[in-house]
């Protein structure tokens, strides 16, 4: 064998040998790592220096190897998150931040290790017990759907799979405020790059029990095969609401359906075919269906209705019919149009009443930081009536324009009754949080009412309202309650955290006729949850405030534009709260 060769084998030996030492070397470093305390500690140590350095990782004790099954003891994790996702920071106007905390008292994890050679982290088990997930409040703006850009997206980024996760007793809140309980879940996950697919899961919660099994993989066309379940906690001598929810296909052709008992048959379909431009068709329908189940609120008057729409991408046509009680509306075949951002009524016309509503407007969201809306809303021959009385018909014109933010809404009605007429005034300005009052002006024949005051929903319920009138008469806005009156009222109060209201109602000065009676007094009124004190009749209070006073604070919270989902209903419910003046 010539020098060169040998040359050549003793170099590939000392490779191989070197290459053998390195091997044993990493296999000793892994088992290190992986089995034992020491090894343990030094990885999870890497781990917390590896965050980002605005997030925290912490825990009192650990126990076991990192190769598991690991128990970690007093976890405690903490990570800023922008309130707005879509935010910019520059230098002169930073994001708003808020910031992510979880922490649980035990937290086992049992990891497969071979799998993180390709990206995977699969855990073999994964149990949290007595567990705390507190999630900052979003600022982000609301927006119009977009399809399929609406739909969620999975973007984990390091593929998961938990084949069997259980916890038990896992509070979420938002900025402080409990939103649910988790008392146990359990079920398995695998989430990727545009893939998740739900393994049976089951929650039990102080929402309900829900259960979801299947796929969904927007970055296969959005292919889905999912069955979720749920139900409800009972109301008082009641029965629990369930919902039954199945969506499969993709882009090219997808079903939904949504069945279940609120407390009456439910029945929802909404198909779509196409994927650029879909062509949709949705309809739902029930006898009785009350949406305080679904909030686990107190039972209200359920809402029969019968809906159909269908269209082209943004493009729909609307018609059915609502009713509630004794109140029915026919929405008759209309129009909406949403493009780019841009909802367009082109009208929506519903006959309710004994009379018809038309609204025409547009709600411009293309540009989040200026969003601008337009509605105008007019109302024709609205007619309502008590036992004995003489019906009242009114017509109405009511504008509402502005943006979330910074919005005006005003109006004009004109009330007939037995050939005289009455009109109603009100101009306004608010938030997406609060509305001044700046005037309501009711004008009867006999008199009239004058009230200004502030009305604010966020983060609670409070208000600061005046009245004045003048032989005022009731009797236009609720039939049967003719009369003059004068004086002043004026109240204040907030909703209270654990239910209930602190209210108070000042009459300095009450007299007139009402009903065929003489009204002759003054006092004061407090109400602290359902507790009542004062030196007043509370029906005297009521009659004065609960007719004029309670109806114009349904008209003016009724107009808060929280979201542009119900913009068109809050303008439409303008007009109809002219008919509730009368049952407030």
């Amino acid at each position: 064998m010539s020098a060169p060769a040998r040359s050549r084998w003793r170099h590939a030996r000392r490779v191989a040998w070197a290459s053998s030492a390195l091997f044993v070397v990493t296999l000793c470093l892994l088992a290190w790592l992986f089995e034992t305390i020491a090894g343990r500690d030094f990885l999870l140590a890497r781990i917390v220096a590896a965050l980002p350095s605005d997030a925290t990782l912490s825990w009192t004790s650990a126990e076991g190897p990192a190769s598991g099954p690991l128990t970690l003891h007093g976890v405690r994790f903490s990570m800023p998150r922008q309130r707005d996702a879509a935010c910019v920071a520059a230098a002169r106007h930073p994001c708003e931040m808020g910031t992510i905390v979880f922490a649980a008292q035990t937290v086992v994890l049992d990891p497969a290790l071979r799998p993180l050679l390709g990206r995977t982290l699969r855990l073999d088990a994964l149990a949290i017990s007595q567990a705390v997930l507190e999630l900052p409040k979003t600022t982000q703006p609301f927006e119009l759907p977009r399809w399929p850009g609406s739909l969620p997206q999975i973007a984990p980024p390091l593929a998961l799979q938990a084949r069997a996760i259980r916890i038990e007793q896992l509070l979420v809140t938002r900025e402080h405020q409990p939103l649910v309980t988790i008392r146990d879940a359990r079920g398995g996950i695998e989430a990727s790059s545009g893939r998740l697919h739900v393994e049976h899961l089951s929650v039990d919660s102080t929402r309900g029990r829900f259960a979801a099994h299947g796929d969904y993989a927007p970055g296969d066309d959005y292919r889905t095969d999912l069955v979720a379940t749920a139900v409800l906690p009972a109301a008082p001598h009641g029965t629990s609401p369930a919902l039954g929810l199945v969506a499969r296909g993709d882009l090219s052709a997808m079903t939904v359906a949504l069945a279940g008992n609120v407390p009456a048959p439910l029945h929802a379909t909404l198909t779509l075919h196409g994927k650029a431009v879909p062509r949709w068709a949705f309809s739902a329908q029930s006898t009785a269906l009350d949406p305080a189940l679904l909030l686990g609120a107190t039972p209200s008057t359920p809402v029969a209705f019968a809906l159909r729409a269908a269209g082209n991408g943004g493009n729909a046509s609307v018609q059915g019919n609502i009713s509630r009680g004794a109140l029915m509306a026919v929405i008759q075949p209309s129009h909406l149009a949403l493009r780019d951002q841009v909802l367009d009524a082109q009208p929506l016309v519903i006959d309710t009443l004994g009379g018809r509503i038309t609204l025409r407007g547009r709600a411009d969201l293309r540009d989040p930081a200026h969003s601008r809306l337009r509605f105008a809303a007019n109302a024709r021959g609205l007619t309502w009536s008590a036992a004995g009385a003489t019906p009242i018909r009114a017509d109405a014109d009511l504008g509402f324009a502005g943006s979330l933010d910074a919005w005006a809404a005003i109006g004009n009605a004109s009330l007939l009754r037995d050939g005289q007429l009455a009109r109603l005034r009100f101009d306004s300005r608010g938030t997406s949080e609060q509305l001044t009052l700046r005037s309501l002006r009711a004008a009867t024949p006999g008199g009239d009412l004058d009230a200004t005051g502030d009305v604010r929903w966020s983060p609670a319920l409070q208000w600061n309202l005046d009245v004045r009138l003048a032989g005022f008469d009731p009797g236009y806005f609720a039939p049967g309650w003719n009369g003059a009156i004068d004086g002043q009222l004026s109240s204040t109060g907030n909703a209270r955290a654990a239910g209930g209201y602190d209210a108070r109602i000042d009459a300095p000065r009450l007299q007139g006729r009402l009903r065929g009676r003489a009204l002759q007094g003054r006092g004061t009124v407090a109400m602290q949850g359902d507790d009542w004190a004062g030196n007043v009749g509370l029906v005297l209070v009521l009659s004065g405030v609960g007719i004029v006073f309670g109806g114009a604070a349904y008209l003016l919270r009724r107009i808060a534009p929280t979201i542009i989902a119900h913009a068109i209903l809050n303008t439409i419910a303008l007009v109809l709260s002219i008919w509730v003046l009368g049952r407030s």
